[in-house]
C-alpha cells in the first residue's frame, strides 16, 4: 500500500495543526464544555476534538490513490453526523431529532455501497447469512447503538480515545487478513488522527487534564466509524459479525447495563447518572488516568480475542458463547463497585475528582 507511512504521519500532524487552531477559536463559537452539578472538570474545555479528527482524515483522504477513495457516501454520512453532534454542542438538540438524524445518516452509510447479507457465523459447515432485509435492520440498530455507546463511554479523559484507538487498531488488522485494503487504509489513518488528539486528551506526565474535548460530533463520528467497518468486514462470509463484535462489546454492554439498571430502579432509561463503570471506579478512588486505562485496556483486549479467534479460526459458535465473559465480568465489576458504594455511603455524583462528559446521548441520556 503505497505511502502508508505518510498518510499516517500527515493525519497525526494535521490533527495536532487543527486542535491548536480550533481550540483557541472555540471560546467564540461557545463550543466549550462547561462545569455544572454533573460536569465537574475545570473551567470551559473546547469541544473541538472531534471535528480536528474528521478534518484530519478528510484532509489526508485526499492524498489517497484512485483505488482507495474515500466513498462519497461514508463521507457524506459521517459528516451529517458530525454536523448535527456540533450543533448539539453549541445549542442542545432534542433526542428525537438526533434519533432521526442518526437513522438517516445510518440509511446513507450502508445502503449504497455495500451487501447487507449479514454473515453471523458458521453452524457446523453452513454459514449463517441473513437476508438483506434482515442484515439492513440490523446495520442501522449496530451503528446507531455504536454512535450513542461510544458517547456514553466518553467519561473521563483519554477513555473514548483511547478504546476506539485499540478498536481501530484490531479492526485494521481483521482487514488485512481478508484483504480488505480500504478498511486497513481508512482504519489506519483515523487511529493515527486519533492517537494526535490523545496528545491533548489523555492524562500522561507531561498533562494533568485534558486540554479539549471529542465533543458530541467526535464520539458520534468515531462511534459510526467502528460500526461501518464492523458491518463492512461482516458482509459476504469472510468474517462473522459475531466474532468482530468483540471489538466492541465493552462499550455496548456498558451501554446495555446501564438501561438495564435504569429500567430496574423504575427511572427512564434516559435519565442522566453517574452509574457507568467508569464513574463507578472513580468515586470509589480510583485515579482519572487508571480508570481510563483499565477499561480501555480491557477493550483492547476484547479486540484481541475477536482478532485472533478470526486468524486462527476458532469456531464462531464458541466466539459467540465467549461473549458471555466479558458481560459476566461487567455485571461483577458493576454490582461490587454499586454494592460498596451503598456500605460507604459513597453519593454516585459526588465530587470524586474531575470528570467530564458532553451533550447526553440518545440512548443513555448522559453520563
Amino acid at each position: 500500500m503505497p505511502n502508508l507511512y505518510a498518510h499516517l504521519l500527515n493525519a497525526i500532524l494535521t490533527t495536532v495543526l487543527l486542535i491548536e487552531v480550533m481550540r483557541r477559536v472555540a471560546p467564540g463559537f461557545r463550543l466549550v464544555d462547561l462545569p455544572d452539578l454533573r460536569k465537574q472538570h475545570e473551567g470551559a474545555v473546547p469541544l473541538c476534538g472531534g471535528l480536528a479528527i474528521f478534518g484530519a482524515f478528510l484532509i489526508t483522504a485526499l492524498g489517497f490513490d484512485g483505488h482507495h477513495e474515500v466513498p462519497w457516501y461514508m463521507a457524506a454520512g459521517i459528516g451529517i453526523l458530525v454536523l448535527t453532534g456540533a450543533a448539539d454542542d453549541r445549542w442542545g438538540l432534542r433526542a428525537a431529532t438526533r434519533l432521526v438524524i442518526q437513522l438517516c445518516a445510518a440509511l446513507l452509510l450502508i445502503l449504497p455501497g455495500m451487501s447487507l447479507s449479514i454473515h453471523l457465523g458458521y453452524v457446523g459447515e453452513l454459514p449463517v447469512l441473513l437476508s438483506p432485509l434482515l442484515g439492513g435492520a440490523l446495520a442501522l440498530v449496530f451503528l446507531v447503538g455504536s454512535v450513542n455507546a461510544i458517547n456514553m463511554l466518553d467519561g473521563i479523559d483519554g477513555l473514548a480515545g483511547a478504546s476506539v484507538a485499540a478498536a481501530l487498531f484490531w479492526l485494521a488488522l481483521i482487514a488485512a487478513h481478508v484483504g480488505d485494503t480500504d478498511v486497513v487504509l481508512q482504519a489506519l489513518v483515523l487511529l493515527a488522527a486519533t492517537i494526535g488528539f490523545l496528545v491533548f486528551n489523555m492524562r500522561h506526565p507531561w498533562r494533568s487534564k485534558a486540554s479539549v474535548f471529542l465533543g458530541d460530533a467526535g464520539s458520534a463520528m468515531l462511534g459510526a466509524f467502528l460500526a461501518y467497518f464492523v458491518v463492512r468486514l461482516s458482509t459476504g462470509s469472510s468474517v462473522a459479525f459475531v466474532s468482530a463484535l468483540w471489538i466492541l462489546v465493552i462499550p455496548f454492554m456498558d451501554t446495555l447495563s446501564l438501561i438495564m439498571r435504569r429500567i430496574a430502579a423504575r427511572r427512564s432509561p434516559f435519565s442522566p447518572d453517574r452509574m457507568h463503570l467508569h464513574h463507578l471506579l472513580v468515586d470509589r478512588g480510583m485515579p482519572h488516568a487508571q480508570a481510563a486505562v483499565l477499561i480501555a485496556g480491557v477493550s483492547a483486549l476484547c479486540g484481541a480475542i475477536g482478532y485472533f479467534g478470526i486468524l486462527f479460526g476458532v469456531p464462531d459458535i464458541l466466539m459467540a458463547l465467549g461473549l458471555a465473559i466479558p458481560v459476566a465480568a461487567h455485571v461483577a465489576a458493576v454490582t461490587a463497585l454499586t454494592g460498596a458504594g451503598r456500605s460507604s455511603n459513597v453519593q454516585p455524583a459526588g465530587n470524586a475528582g474531575f470528570v467530564r462528559r458532553d451533550t447526553p446521548p440518545v440512548m443513555g441520556g448522559g453520563q
